[in-house]
C-alpha cells in the first residue's frame, strides 16, 4: 500500500496540474461540446440505419429469416422495399450521410461563445466558410453546382473540425479589435447583432475563398482532398494501433483516479482519430455494400473496454456482489447497478470512491486497457468478432452495444460478453483484498 500510496501522490503533484491544463483548454471544450450537441441528429440517424439492417431490409438480420416465409416475402418485403426503408434512407441521408456540416455549426458555435463572442453569428460564417471550400462541381465532367457527397461524408471530418476553429479564432479576433458596424440602442438586440458580424464575417468569408482558389488552382487539389491526404489518413491510420488506443485510455483514467472527467478531456482526441473510422466503416456497410475497413472505431471503447462505464466498474459491481464481504460495498454496488447498466458510474467512482483510492487505482487503470486488447486482437489479427460501424448511443447497456453496433453480429456480442467477465476477473483480487483490509481494521479497533 506504501508504494501504490507513493504512486498517488506523484501522479498528482506532476500530473494532475497538465490534467487541469488541458481539462480547460477551450479548443477542445468546443470540439466535445459541438459533438455532444449532435447526439440528436446521430441517434435519429443511428436508429433508422439499425431498424433497416436489423429487420426491415431482405438481408438484415432478423429481415433474411422472415423473407423465408413466402407469405412475407411476396406481401409485407414488397411494402417495406417502397414505402418504409426509403423513408429511412432519407433520415440517413439528412442525418449521418451529411454529417459534417452539422459539426462545423456546433463546434465554431461553442467556440464563439468561450471568446464571448455570438455563437449563432460564429456557426453560420463557419457553415458559409466551409461550403466557400468546397469545388463548385462534383468532378470536371459533371456541371456547375453539383457538390459531392465525399465533402460531407467520413473523408471531410478533418477539414470540418479545422474550418471551425480557424473561423472562431478570425471571426473573434476582428469582432474583438471593434471591427463591427455599430447600431443605435433603439434598434432591437437581433439586428444588432446581425449588422455587428457583417464584417467580421465578410472577413472571414473572403479569407477561406481566397483559400479555396488557391489550393484548387495552384496547389492542384481541393482543400479537404489536401487535409486527407496529409492529415486525417496518417492520423487514421495511427490510430488503428491498439496501443494508441490503450494510451489515450490510460490518460482517461489517471484522470479520473484523481476526480476529473477523463473522458471528457480524452474525447476530444478521440473523435478526432476515431471518428472518422467509424463514419468509413458506416458508410462502407450501408452505402458501398463492403467490409467495413477499420478494426478500432469511437465506440469500440465503449462497447468492449468500459462496461458500465470508464474503467469497466459493471465488472468491480459484479465482482463485489461475487467476492466482498463488505456491508458498505454491498450496499453501494446495489445502489450503482441500475446506472452503472447505462454506463453511468459515477455512484462508483465518487461513492466508493475510486477517486484517490489506492487501492482500487491499478484495476482501475489496467481493466479497460486489457479488454480492449483483447478486443482487438479477437477482432483484427483473429476476425472472431464482426467490425463495429453503428454510431448508437453510449448509454446503450452492455453486450446489448456490441449486437447493436455491429448490425446484429453474435460473434460480437459474445466477445462483448467475453470481455465483461474479464473485467470481472481482474476486479476481484482487489475486492477480495479489500476484505482483507476491513478485517485488520476490523480487530484494531476491537
Amino acid at each position: 500500500m506504501g508504494f501504490l500510496d507513493k504512486i498517488a501522490t506523484w501522479l498528482e503533484k506532476y500530473f494532475l496540474p497538465i490534467a487541469g491544463k488541458i481539462g480547460r483548454q477551450r479548443h477542445l471544450a468546443a470540439m466535445r461540446d459541438g459533438f455532444i450537441a449532435l447526439l440528436p441528429i446521430a441517434m435519429m440517424g443511428a436508429v433508422v440505419v439499425m431498424f433497416n439492417h436489423v429487420f426491415f431490409t431482405e438481408w438484415s438480420l432478423i429481415g433474411e429469416q422472415l423473407n423465408k416465409l413466402s407469405w412475407y416475402a411476396s406481401v409485407i418485403q414488397p411494402l417495406l422495399n417502397t414505402y418504409v426503408s426509403p423513408v429511412l434512407g432519407q433520415i440517413w441521408w439528412g442525418t449521418l450521410a451529411l454529417g459534417v456540416i452539422f459539426s462545423v455549426f456546433t463546434i465554431s458555435y461553442h467556440l464563439g461563445e468561450s471568446y464571448e463572442v455570438d455563437g449563432l453569428s460564429t456557426g453560420l460564417v463557419a457553415t458559409v466558410s466551409y461550403l466557400t471550400l468546397l469545388p463548385q462541381s462534383a468532378s470536371e465532367t459533371a456541371g456547375w453546382g453539383t457538390l459531392s457527397w465525399t465533402s460531407f461524408n467520413s473523408s471531410a471530418i478533418f477539414t470540418g473540425l479545422l474550418t471551425a476553429i480557424i473561423v472562431a479564432e478570425i471571426f473573434s479576433r476582428v469582432t474583438k479589435k471593434g471591427w463591427v458596424i455599430k447600431m443605435p440602442e433603439q434598434v432591437p438586440p437581433a439586428v444588432s447583432k446581425a449588422f455587428s458580424a457583417v464584417i467580421p464575417g465578410g472577413l472571414t468569408i473572403l479569407v477561406f475563398g481566397i483559400i479555396s482558389i488557391v489550393f484548387i488552382n495552384f496547389v492542384g487539389t481541393p482543400l479537404k482532398d489536401f487535409i486527407e491526404m496529409q492529415i486525417q489518413s496518417p492520423l487514421v491510420h495511427l490510430g488503428q494501433s491498439p496501443f494508441t488506443l490503450i494510451f489515450l485510455m490510460v490518460l482517461s483514467q489517471l484522470f479520473w483516479f484523481f476526480g476529473l472527467h477523463g473522458a471528457n478531456i480524452v474525447g476530444p482526441f478521440l473523435d478526432t482519430m476515431y471518428g472518422p473510422a467509424l463514419s468509413a466503416n458506416f458508410e462502407a456497410v450501408t452505402a458501398l455494400n463492403i467490409a467495413a475497413p477499420h478494426v478500432l472505431t469511437r465506440n469500440f471503447t465503449d462497447v468492449y473496454g468500459m462496461h458500465g462505464g470508464s474503467g469497466a466498474t459493471l465488472g468491480l459491481i459484479i465482482a463485489i456482489f461475487l467476492f466482498s464481504k463488505r456491508q458498505e460495498y454491498k450496499e453501494l454496488a446495489k445502489l450503482a447497478t441500475p446506472s452503472g447498466v447505462f454506463q453511468i458510474n459515477e455512484p462508483v467512482i465518487f461513492g466508493l470512491p475510486i477517486v484517490l483510492n489506492p487501492m482500487m487505482f491499478i484495476p482501475f487503470v489496467i481493466t479497460p486497457a486489457i479488454t480492449i486488447f483483447v478486443a482487438w486482437l479477437f477482432t483484427g489479427p483473429i476476425p472472431f468478432a464482426g467490425r463495429l460501424y453503428m454510431s448508437i448511443p453510449w448509454t446503450t447497456p452492455p453486450i446489448i452495444s456490441a449486437f447493436l453496433s455491429t448490425g446484429g453480429n453474435i460473434p460480437a456480442t459474445i466477445l462483448a460478453t467475453a470481455t465483461l467477465a474479464l473485467s470481472v476477473l481482474i476486479y476481484a483480487p482487489f475486492v477480495i483484498v479489500a476484505n482483507k483490509q476491513n478485517s485488520v481494521y476490523s480487530d484494531s479497533v476491537e
